[in-house]
Formats: structure tokens, C-alpha cells, sequence
């Protein structure tokens, strides 16, 4: 699949207001190979996928919202930091190889009652999941 394709997957469940959107485009660029990368890797049938094996709200959420400039932050926001495994597979000197990292991040949520359904806000940075 092309990296335009998986970046418009995560936009397409963005904050419908677009307010944060320009930020989370910003925070993919950092989770996404570059264009040329992509192309790349393809040429190793490089694939990655994530395996998450916990998602929790931090414990810090509680007091981020709590110093939170009244109106800041609308109704049903919140955070879930995610922690799994980031697999990486394909094709080395015609042999086939396979790595695995641990992963977290945190993504910023709205949900009810601002909006029926949850939208992506923003992305924590890479090794800065709320805890």
C-alpha cells in the first residue's frame, strides 16, 4: 500500500473541526518514512505493523486536564497511551529477515459528547508517551 494511503487512514479519522489537523499531519511526518524511504524499502518488500498489547489512560491525563485552561479542551477529550510491538519484515541479500521493537506513544482523543464518534487529535512525539 502506498505511505500516502496509511497517512490518509489516520487523517480521514481526524479532528472534524481541522483545528488539530495541521498538528497531526506534523506529528505522522515523524512517525512515517519519507517518500523516498518508502520507496525504498519497498524495493526489500519491507512491511511493518503494530501489535498492541496495552492501551490505558496515564495517569497523568488526570492532572493535564485539571491545569488546563478552561476551555481548552473540549468536552470528551483524552489521552490513551499504547504500548506494543512495531514489526519490521522483507527481504535482505534474498534472505528473508524480521526485527521487533517496543512501542509507545499516546494519542490525543475526542470523543462524546463533542463528537457520535472518536477522532484523532494529535500523536505523542516518538519516546514521549504520557505516562
Amino acid at each position: 500500500m502506498p505511505r500516502e494511503a496509511y497517512r490518509q487512514r489516520i487523517l480521514d479519522v481526524a479532528d472534524p473541526s481541522g483545528i488539530e489537523t495541521p498538528g497531526l499531519v506534523d506529528d505522522l511526518i515523524a512517525y512515517l518514512p519519507t517518500a523516498a524511504a518508502w520507496d525504498f524499502l519497498a524495493g526489500y518488500a519491507t512491511r511493518q505493523w503494530l501489535t498492541v498489547t496495552d492501551a490505558v489512560i496515564p495517569a497523568s491525563w488526570a492532572g493535564i486536564v485539571a491545569n488546563a485552561p478552561p476551555g481548552s479542551l473540549a468536552d470528551g477529550t483524552s489521552a490513551v497511551t499504547l504500548t506494543g510491538v512495531r514489526h519490521r519484515a522483507g527481504v535482505w541479500e534474498g534472505d528473508p529477515v524480521q526485527e521487533r521493537f517496543s512501542v509507545e506513544l499516546t494519542v490525543f482523543v475526542v470523543c462524546e459528547p463533542t463528537y457520535p464518534t472518536c477522532h484523532v487529535l494529535r500523536l505523542s512525539a516518538p519516546g514521549t508517551a504520557l505516562r
